[in-house]
Formats: C-alpha cells, structure tokens, sequence
C-alpha cells in the first residue's frame, strides 16, 4: 500500500513539474492561440488629414489648459471645481496623443 501511495505522490509531481515547464503553451507554430487577430490602428494616409486633426488636438488641448489654469485658480483660494480632475485626466491623454503623432 505504502508502495502504490508513493507511486501516485511521485505521479502527481511529476505532473505538476511538467505542466509548469515552457513548452507549447497556447502557440502553434510559433503563434499564439487566438479567437481574434489585433490590428494595428490605422494610420493617416492622408497628410493633410492628419495635420487637421493634430491642429484640432492641439486647440482642444490649449482649450482645456485654459479652463484648467482658471480651475487652479479657484483651487489657490480654497474652491474644487467639480470638473478639475476630468480636465486633468483630458489634458495628460491628449497631450500623449499629440506626442506620439509629433515624434518619429
């Protein structure tokens, strides 16, 4: 009996040692398994296009600085504006788009 527990016991690592090692997990033929295919953002193939919505952003951004500054403003003298922290969210995601499409 001690013999055939002993069996199992070494069974049952061997099993959990194997599982854990890389090896297919999920990919097949050097690809991941997957219901749906991610694609890339589209890109502007327009230049013109792309210049507009970059001045856009960035009258929407000096905008939002704008509203922001008078909100800080109120802060200085002990007033929240309910919306600083919306503004706030906006401002730093808008600015990491202009970002991205400025760099190279």
């Amino acid at each position: 009996m001690p013999a055939r527990t002993l069996a199992f016991v070494l069974l049952l690592l061997c099993v959990s040692v194997l599982g854990q090692q890389p090896g297919m997990g999920g990919r097949l033929n050097g690809r991941m398994w997957s219901d749906r295919e991610v694609r890339p953002e589209p890109v502007h193939t327009n230049p013109q296009a792309r210049l507009e919505a970059i001045h856009r952003d960035a009258q929407e951004l000096s905008e939002l600085q704008s509203a922001l500054q008078e909100q800080l403003q109120l802060l200085q003298k002990g007033m929240l504006h309910k919306d600083l922290a919306e503004n706030l969210k906006k401002t730093e995601k808008l600015a990491k788009k202009l970002r991205g499409e400025v760099t190279p």
